[in-house]
């Protein structure tokens, strides 16, 4: 895949209002023209290092997620004091739970002593929880920031300025604080999710889960458009165009199912640092998780 970048190269300033979506090349010819007219007028387009992308994670929106286990003092996951991006794929079904968490680094509400991911199925928003051990806040979307039933890709930045969240590879520059104010992870051992929280029953997903990723740094905007514009299928451990972050990857969970479409035991880490999921039910039980082979972003 070949995509236009834009001439403007804001780390995160670019909202729906004035975004301007990248269009794919219509084939190699094409492509060699614009390079050629970029080369006399402006920046180059880029290609897309891809991977394929196979099968989501269906969970049941019961008692279905991920177990990331316990993330200690010295764990790429920690994000402790640390700006930080966290990106996901979701589909969601209607029903189940409000606040239903796509990852959750937590031991309490709104993110207590870390972090959490949600998206709530009544107001159609995106939660952003951030603790630092002493305070936090709960930053949301706009509501109606989704459809329900369909793919969507959703990434959310904390920078040192403060919080982002995006959707689509649009900023919403409406998300505003619903409660508390601007912080960062704390340095505190909590357990870590995906599909719920991690301190009592309740907040499960009901749906689809995909590409979750999380970075120790803060994303540029070009860099979050690009990965919405790979459609789950950029390669996130090599650098391409506006993507150049691959050594701040702290987690991938590609979702792929096993050989034969078979539920593995775990769910790689697909970013190298060894912090594998295990699907909850386990497998060998007639109520885990499914990978889903015919739906993906």
């Amino acid at each position: 895949m070949w995509f236009f970048r834009s001439a403007r190269d804001e780390p995160g300033s670019r909202q729906a209002s004035s975004h301007r979506r990248k269009q794919p090349l219509a084939s190699p010819s094409a492509a060699v023209a614009i390079v050629l007219l970029q080369l006399a007028c402006g920046p180059a387009p880029y290609q897309v290092v891809e991977v394929a992308n196979g099968c989501s994670l269906h969970l049941d929106g019961d008692d279905d997620f991920v177990d990331l286990g316990t993330i200690a003092a010295g764990s790429p996951m920690m994000l402790a004091g640390s700006p930080f991006t966290l990106s996901a794929w979701f589909r969601q079904e209607p029903g189940g739970d409000p606040y239903q968490r796509i990852l959750d680094k937590s031991d309490g509400v709104l993110g207590r002593n870390g972090y959490a991911l949600a998206v709530d199925p009544g107001e159609k928003r995106i939660h952003l929880y951030v603790h630092d051990g002493k305070k936090g806040g709960d930053f949301i979307s706009v509501g109606g920031a989704y459809r329900m039933g369909a793919w969507h890709h959703v990434a959310v930045v904390a920078r040192d300025g403060g919080l982002e969240i995006w959707v689509d590879g649009l900023r919403d520059g409406r998300a505003s604080y619903e409660s508390g104010s601007r912080a960062l992870p704390a340095d505190f051992a909590t357990t870590a999710r995906l599909g719920t929280w991690n301190h009592e029953p309740g907040r499960e997903l009901k749906g689809w889960l995909d590409e979750v990723a999380v970075w120790n740094t803060d994303l540029t905007g070009d860099a979050i458009e690009a990965i919405y514009s790979a459609k789950g299928r950029g390669d996130l451990l090599r650098d391409w165009g506006p993507y150049a972050f691959s050594g701040a990857l702290v987690g991938w969970w590609r979702m792929e199912a096993g050989p034969g479409g078979n539920s593995p035991l775990l769910i790689e880490d697909s970013s190298g640092k060894s912090i594998p999921g295990r699907l909850m039910p386990d497998p060998a039980s007639a109520n885990a998780p499914g990978f889903d082979c015919n739906s993906v972003p």
